[in-house]
């Protein structure tokens, strides 16, 4: 009835109210087939006998089965040209079916509500698009007026009241759809500003993070640079981890740009990732990983702290698991979610363990317990049996209680 200035947005416009039309026209459908079909029974007992094979034909014969034809029809998009064209079909003959059994009659009167009611719900419920409805109504209109204009025992104040009732309902039912595709027009329009403004900042957010990633790529090679002119062993340790724990960080970054959600990654995958990375760097050790998880989306903001966490507490087992070069390491990280949707991290070693009366924490020992209690804002615990063991649980509260496991 009104288009848009771009042909290619209103077959976009089409195409979506299509989608969230279908289930208005087959609920709509199936409810007016079972009134239809109840109407056949009332039929039986209040039908004058002169219109009651006409009535029992229309209402429980044809339109019942041709509405619950269209209400399965809208199941699937690819019977919508279909579907449309009966249901419009079905729609006139109601109208057509309905002027016939009442012409049966022998005191024709243009109270019958009927068709009115027709009128108004060709536009309003239906769910038709406003020019399919707009051309069913006229159709409707034209048909039953001229049929009215025939019909000897009709006098003309009949016919006038007749025409100003089928006018008020036409004129009724097509302002309110007109109103109604303006507003489903503004909605679309505003929606595709939305999603335009969203793929925009999503394709920004993406660059951000692959620079970020890029960047950190660099601060570590330019590490690792500045670590092959140092010939202490404990500093170039210090370079070494720190290049690890940089790469760490970079890996998060390109899951980020990697993902489809800007705001959430896999945990899984990066781990997985992260024990690859450890792996390249093992400086000769003999380390077998276990890693027991499933799906796990966290966000983003707990995604970057609980990554460190992860690298270092392997960094560390790496570092102090076992004193005999001829000892395998063995690291075990297992993650789930319990019932309480809060994310629980085991991480264990088969080492020598910790003396934790005589401990000195050191600086990762230090960063692990301040990412879990000041930015994940959960709980630690570490204890010995046969190795080390750490316990983290927390709760991702942007991705609960919708996580994936």
């Amino acid at each position: 009835m009104f288009l848009f200035a771009n042909k290619d947005q209103d077959k976009e416009y089409d195409k979506w109210r299509e989608s969230s039309h279908l289930k208005q026209v087959s609920i709509i459908s199936f409810v007016t087939a079972s009134l239809y079909f109840l109407m056949s029974f009332i039929d039986r007992i209040i039908a004058p006998e002169e219109i009651l094979p006409q009535a029992l034909l229309i209402h429980l014969y044809v339109l019942p089965p041709l509405l619950y034809s269209i209400s399965f029809l809208a199941y699937s998009k690819k019977f919508y040209f279909f579907m449309i064209r009966l249901l419009i079909f079905a729609t006139i003959l109601a109208a057509v079916g309905n002027f016939y059994i009442i012409k049966q009659l022998s005191y024709y009167s243009p109270y019958h509500a009927e068709v009115y009611l027709i009128i108004i719900w060709v536009f309003t419920l239906s769910g038709l698009r406003l020019k399919d409805a707009t051309f069913t109504a006229t159709v409707i209109v034209l048909t039953v007026i001229s049929g009215a204009l025939y019909y000897d025992s009709l006098v003309f104040s009949e016919i006038i009241m007749y025409s100003f009732w089928i006018s008020a309902s036409f004129s009724f039912g097509f302002v309110g759809a007109f109103l109604l595709e303006s507003s489903e027009r503004k909605v679309f329009s505003q929606q595709k500003e939305l999603q335009s403004e969203l793929n925009n900042k999503n394709i920004l957010l993406k660059e951000l993070a692959h620079r970020v990633k890029n960047n950190l790529q660099i601060v570590s090679s330019i590490l690792y640079s500045q670590s092959k002119k140092v010939q202490e062993k404990e500093t170039k340790e210090i370079f070494n981890n720190s290049i690890q724990t940089i790469k760490a960080m970079g890996m998060i970054h390109e899951k980020l740009y990697q993902s489809q959600n800007l705001d959430s990654i896999d945990f899984k995958e990066y781990i997985e990732n992260l024990i690859t990375l450890s792996n390249q760097n093992l400086n000769n050790k003999r380390v077998q990983f276990s890693f027991d998880s499933k799906s796990i989306v966290i966000g983003i903001e707990n995604a970057v702290p609980l990554g460190l966490i992860v690298n270092e507490i392997i960094t560390n087992s790496l570092k102090y698991a076992v004193t005999n070069d001829k000892q395998d390491i063995f690291i075990a990280i297992m993650m789930s979610v319990n019932d309480e949707q809060k994310i629980q991290l085991h991480i264990s070693d088969n080492g020598k363990g910790v003396d934790f009366d005589n401990q000195v924490k050191g600086f990762g020992t230090q960063l692990i317990h301040s990412l879990v209690n000041y930015q994940l804002k959960g709980e630690i615990s570490s204890y010995n049996q046969n190795g080390l063991h750490y316990e983290i649980s927390f709760r991702d509260d942007k991705q609960s209680p919708t996580l994936i496991y």
